[in-house]
């Protein structure tokens, strides 16, 4: 029963054409799904990245890899430092999306690229303007859709009509903006901020067949954070991320405490939450969020669990999500301190 509820809900939600955009809880570790600002934002030569989520993964079966959602995707982004010390940033991004224990599938590829301009004689301060264009493709498992109207009071009855036609998959392409400003304020203390504008087409789209089609909303995010460093290895990180879509929104804050080994050695821990719905009266607190991060020669491993708090956790059986992410940065050939970048910490 369980399955069968999570399936109608998964369903239900995109006939609706009103669901959140997928996105992750360490959107400061999937820079190009955050903000295409951020492509070509670090000091290095090219930048892999690779994270995976993975939710409610023993509710409704017994395998960690077949859990009702499961969000993988791939990054690949470099920087080509220009004469005036300006930098042009190029990236790619492949995103597969399930949900409803493969029910719904999403696939989207993005082509994403920046400009970012340096501000002052100090390269201290920095502009970045970019953008990302794709390609998404939703797949529906018709097989797996059960409806109200196929029910014989209590007892469900495959063989009666729904009424309902459902499209295979559903293609479309996209367009998404965003800036970013990031800087050091004093030698001990660093800021980023931006924004983004996702869905700036607006695409029509729905998997009901013999419905009009629906146009997707725009899905807006603010995000933002500051380095505070503390002698010559300690590093306070406090950073938020506040996005809306359609009527729904998301409120991700929190903070980080960082330790530097040595120079290409550190580990990072933290604590977050989310918000749902911050600016309705009857917002609720939907996760709780444990981070740890430790990043050694290019290479950045991070783990973080959503602990469920909101009425969610006793349909979930008080299962979260977890998120794995894996970053490295290659260094140039030849090193150039005036040719690098100053980037902020995530």
């Amino acid at each position: 029963m369980k399955k069968f509820y999570t399936i109608l809900l998964v369903v239900f939600t995109f006939l609706a054409a009103n669901a959140q955009d997928i996105h992750y809880t360490q959107f400061y570790n999937t820079p190009l799904t955050t903000n295409p600002a951020l492509t070509g934002v670090f000091n290095g030569a090219y930048r892999i990245g690779a994270i995976y989520r993975n939710q409610w993964f023993t509710t409704v079966n017994n395998g960690f890899f077949n859990s009702p959602f499961q969000t993988p995707s791939i990054s690949f982004d470099m920087p080509f430092i220009l004469k005036n010390g300006d930098a042009i940033g190029v990236g790619a991004l492949i995103l597969y999306d399930e949900a409803g224990a493969g029910s719904i599938s999403t696939f989207t590829g993005q082509i994403s690229g920046s400009y970012i301009k340096h501000l002052g004689k100090d390269g201290k301060h920095q502009l970045s303007a970019g953008f990302q264009v794709g390609f998404t493709q939703t797949r529906l498992n018709a097989a797996d859709a059960k409806f109200a109207s196929q029910y014989s009071g209590n007892d469900f009855n495959p063989n009666m009509s729904s009424g309902v036609s459902l499209a295979p998959n559903v293609n479309y392409a996209n367009l998404n903006v965003g800036l970013l400003y990031f800087g050091k304020i004093t030698n001990k203390i660093s800021l980023y901020m931006g924004g983004t504008i996702f869905n700036t087409t607006v695409p029509k789209i729905d998997l009901a067949a013999n419905q009009a089609k629906q146009s997707l909303s725009l899905r807006g995010n603010l995000s933002g954070g500051m380095d505070f460093t503390l002698g010559r290895r300690y590093h306070i990180l406090p950073s938020v991320l506040w996005m809306r879509q359609s009527n729904t929104s998301d409120l991700n804050t929190g903070i980080g405490f960082g330790y530097d080994i040595n120079m290409r050695t550190n580990i990072t821990l933290g604590i977050f939450n989310r918000v749902n719905n911050v600016m309705d009266a009857y917002h609720q607190a939907e996760s709780a969020i444990a981070y740890a991060a430790f990043q050694v020669k290019g290479f950045k491993l991070g783990v973080s669990y959503d602990f469920t708090v909101s009425k969610l956790s006793s349909g979930s059986s008080g299962t979260g999500g977890i998120e794995l992410s894996l970053i490295y940065i290659g260094l140039p050939k030849v090193f150039d301190e005036r040719r690098m970048m100053f980037c902020p910490r995530f």
